[in-house]
């Protein structure tokens, strides 16, 4: 029960300073209508979003995203065709690549015709 506890409290904490250190950050981009604010020449004032709208935009649009990527990455796996099981392992050969053929001898030089040797990069320690 301590480490249940002890692992919400923390998670809290987590989310507190999160919560907090976003309104610090964004303190200061809030435009606060009231206040006197200068233009440049030109430059129009648009119109101010609603906080469902701006919730809408910056949190409900990515949730949904992100549902949609993880539904796309789990679907496979609920039906009985996605799923793996010990009959579907690899049945080829092997391949390595530039590699020689089997029951071919192997140069342990690239430069000579020595097909047995102490080893090393040349074949010479």
């Amino acid at each position: 029960m301590a480490s249940t506890l002890r692992a919400r409290s923390r998670a809290a904490a987590v989310v507190v300073t999160a919560v907090a250190l976003t309104a610090v950050a964004a303190g200061p981009a809030a435009a606060l209508p009231g206040r006197d604010l200068t233009f440049d020449d030109g430059e129009q004032r648009g119109t101010t979003m609603s906080v469902g709208t701006a919730f809408l935009v910056f949190v409900g649009i990515p949730l949904v995203v992100a549902a949609l990527v993880w539904l796309l990455v789990k679907a496979p796996g609920w039906t009985r065709s996605g799923r793996a099981n010990e009959t579907d392992a690899w049945t080829g050969d092997p391949l390595a690549v530039g590699a020689p053929s089997a029951g071919e001898p192997v140069a342990l030089d690239a430069g000579s015709d020595q097909t047995e040797g102490t080893g090393g990069t040349s074949a010479r320690w």
